[in-house]
């Protein structure tokens, strides 16, 4: 179940975020390989869920491949309906089930914590990740505009601090020994305190155009991110919260 909960969260946020580098700026080819990205993970995703027996979620998944397929076929009609809308219920569908995902891993006593949980691990995966292979891609495509990794670098530290606050705010609930669990100070140092931390090194490479030493920078980022929702995943599991 927690395989498939991070399997969902990385696709969906890599998605949803992937508007925010703007079809001109990278190209057509950028973004089918992001799309394939994200089916591919909705495919370990089907297989996590069948060997937990959860057929109805490995279904649910199942309608990411339906849509993944739909926008890929459509990719070259930017401006038609019939991408824009298959677009959009493909975003739509990813937030849906990562919410789903995470009720159903972690159980929370309220379907709010569900929602707060998964849309802050998708936020946080996704920006990172999609700034890092955003960053590797300004190596294929030369002369690429700065603007995308800019808005992409500003998004990580928006998606670290709604992170943080939803961290924050499930504290107040859990048993406070969870709260001194080591585990715990591993998910906050890395997958918290550690984007906060890379944050301005990032940006003065980025600002700087300096595309390679950010795609690295980044890198320690994607690690730092990647450790801290796997011990969060694994916490909310126990706590029955989104720490």
């Amino acid at each position: 179940m927690l395989l498939a909960l991070f399997l969902i969260d990385l696709a969906a946020g890599l998605v949803v975020f992937l508007p925010l580098v703007g079809r001109r700026n990278a190209g057509v080819k950028f973004y089918r390989m992001v799309l394939v990205i994200g089916g591919a993970l909705a495919v370990g995703a089907v297989i996590a869920h069948l060997f937990a027996h959860r057929r109805d979620l490995a279904l649910y998944d199942a309608s990411l491949l339906v849509l993944t397929i739909w926008t890929l076929l459509t990719l070259r009609y930017p401006k038609r309906l019939i991408f824009r809308a298959g677009a959009l219920l493909l975003g739509i569908d990813y937030i849906v089930i990562g919410v789903l995902a995470f009720d159903a891993a972690t159980r929370p006593p309220h379907l709010a914590w569900a929602i707060a949980g998964a849309l802050g691990s998708i936020a946080l995966l996704g920006t990172v990740n999609l700034a890092m292979t955003l960053g590797h891609w300004y190596l294929v495509v030369r002369g690429m505009a700065i603007d995308p990794l800019k808005r992409l670098t500003i998004a990580t530290l928006v998606a670290a601090i709604l992170r943080i606050a939803v961290v924050v705010a499930a504290a107040f609930f859990v048993d406070r020994r969870a709260l001194f669990d080591i585990f715990f100070w591993m998910r906050a140092g890395w997958g918290l305190a550690g984007p906060l931390a890379l944050y301005p090194m990032v940006w003065g490479t980025v600002r700087i155009r300096s595309t390679m030493a950010a795609t690295g920078i980044l890198y320690v980022d994607v690690v730092a991110v990647v450790i801290g929702e796997v011990l969060g995943g694994w916490l909310a599991s126990l706590t029955h919260f989104p720490i």
